[in-house]
């Protein structure tokens, strides 16, 4: 008998998986999804019309009477259980043999979406990709079953996942950085363990040295590549143009911000592989992602656009200081609150915002607290078209 917790990160998903190797399973429906989702509700008697060997509940169970326990990595239980990255991993080589070798798999806690989108640019001329990444839906590890079952695997040389809770099995696996190093699974584990403890799941393995020396970890990997942004030097930031290992690299205009190198190191380290390196630096110079802090000129001013339902304060702060430093101008902030799981932190965002000497445009939910703090002119809505100077506009809001 199999135990899978929480629906919202996927256990229904797996329950599927498992249902249809013959397995009986009880899914613990710890944070109650199947009571205020109408779709979760719906999902889980879809799967006991079809299986009569599987069940639901919402109290806390007796884990003795389980073989298997299975639950993601936050997960706030107090037990030995296997986590979602690696039940994922396991069905994967059940159902499909050795699909991992098709699989490039980016997780960490800042870049995600922008790597696996870089990747996948830069791969798809030559070779036949799928990418899935947060800009299409969730980023729990079970929804690539949920898309693998509807593909035509042997279509693609390559597919492309971003996940939020560490690595499944794959060919390259990437961990973008773990910025800080959070209690997860209240208390109980934090955030650099869950990352790393993945890490066994690629077969070809990037880190970010920053991860190394600030947390004085060692790594214990047979195929281990150290991504080191100490080897770039930065000609430009604006165009960003910069060397690294003796080539030149360079975004277009529409691009804007230091963070983009770091995640154009792990995919150039990836794609190398699978292409040379002049058409790799035309892939980029090409590339373009909208609403991570794109660049368009609007009645002459330069509008930077960072939209982002998972916008931190790093990454606002870091935001701010490189749009101050080449273009100064205006700075919209706000959005809404409800859009991720884990809020943001309003008292700290105003110390962030305290750091800068700037013009603030508050926006939406969160501009109206903001508002409450600092000075600055409050607007229900941004409006693009109605700027005045340069922008750089930071909302916290569903990209659609």
């Amino acid at each position: 008998m199999l135990l899978l917790i929480d629906v919202n990160h996927g256990a229904l998903q797996l329950a599927e998986e498992y249902l249809n190797l013959g397995y009986d399973v009880d899914v613990w429906d710890i944070y109650q999804k199947t009571r205020k989702s109408e779709s979760f509700y719906n999902k889980y008697n879809e799967l006991k019309e079809k299986f009569r060997n599987i069940n639901l509940f919402y109290d806390k169970p007796n884990f003795e009477k389980y073989d298997k326990i299975m639950a993601p990595i936050h997960c706030p239980i107090d037990i030995d259980f296997i986590p979602f990255t690696d039940a994922v991993s396991e069905i994967l080589k059940e159902k499909y043999n050795n699909i991992h070798k098709k699989i490039i798999n980016v997780t960490g806690v800042k870049g995600k979406t922008t790597t696996t989108t870089l990747i996948n640019h830069i791969l798809k001329e030559d070779y036949t990709t799928y990418l899935h990444n947060s800009n299409f839906g969730s980023i729990a590890p079970p929804t690539i079953l949920s898309i693998l079952n509807k593909l035509d695997i042997d279509k693609y040389d390559f597919f492309i996942f971003e996940t939020s809770l560490g690595l499944i099995r794959c060919k390259y696996g990437v961990i973008t950085n773990v910025l800080e190093n959070y209690k997860i699974a209240k208390g109980l584990r934090d955030a650099l363990t869950a990352k790393f403890s993945s890490l066994k799941n690629a077969e070809i393995a990037f880190i970010n040295k920053n991860d190394i020396i600030n947390y004085n970890i060692n790594v214990n990997h047979n195929r281990l590549n150290i991504i080191d942004t100490n080897k770039v030097k930065i000609l430009s930031k604006y165009p960003l143009k910069f060397k690294y290992m003796n080539e030149t690299f360079k975004f277009n205009k529409k691009i804007f911000g230091l963070h983009f190198i770091e995640n154009s190191l792990f995919a150039i380290e990836i794609c190398k592989n699978l292409l040379n390196i002049e058409e790799i630096k035309g892939r980029l110079e090409s590339f373009v992602i909208k609403n991570r802090m794109y660049v368009e000129e609007i009645n002459n001013k330069v509008l930077v656009k960072n939209i982002n339902p998972g916008l931190d304060l790093k990454s606002i702060y870091y935001a701010i200081r490189d749009f101050l430093t080449i273009f100064e101008g205006d700075i919209y902030i706000g959005g809404n609150f409800g859009i991720v799981c884990e809020e943001i932190d309003i008292k700290k965002l105003v110390e962030v915002l305290k750091n800068f000497n700037c013009n603030y445009i508050f926006v939406g939910e969160i501009g109206k607290e903001l508002n409450k703090y600092l000075n600055g002119k409050y607007i229900d809505k941004f409006d693009e078209n109605k700027i005045k100077n340069n922008s750089l506009i930071i909302l916290r809001e569903k990209i659609i």
